[in-house]
């Protein structure tokens, strides 16, 4: 049972972070700005925004997304 349950969570982890990113991105480019993040979700801080962004690109890819979520940086956006 545990088991199956594991690949469950990560599906909705991976739908979670699908639909905040479908939600929030503007410009359709498949990243987040932080302008996109705070229009979308503004209880986003920008300390929250800097640390999701792994790569410091200023943009967050729905990898760098669902990494935030999973990781307690970013809140379940899928809401």
């Amino acid at each position: 049972m545990y088991l199956k349950a594991a690949p469950t969570l990560t599906a909705l982890s991976f739908a979670t972070a699908s639909f905040a990113m479908s939600d929030a991105d503007a410009n359709a480019d498949k990243m987040l700005s932080m302008e996109e993040m705070k229009a979308a979700y503004p209880e986003i801080s920008e300390d929250q925004f800097t640390l999701a962004n792994a790569n410091g690109d200023g943009a967050l890819t729905e990898q760098e997304l669902k990494d935030a979520v999973e990781a307690d940086v970013l809140p379940d956006l899928g809401g």
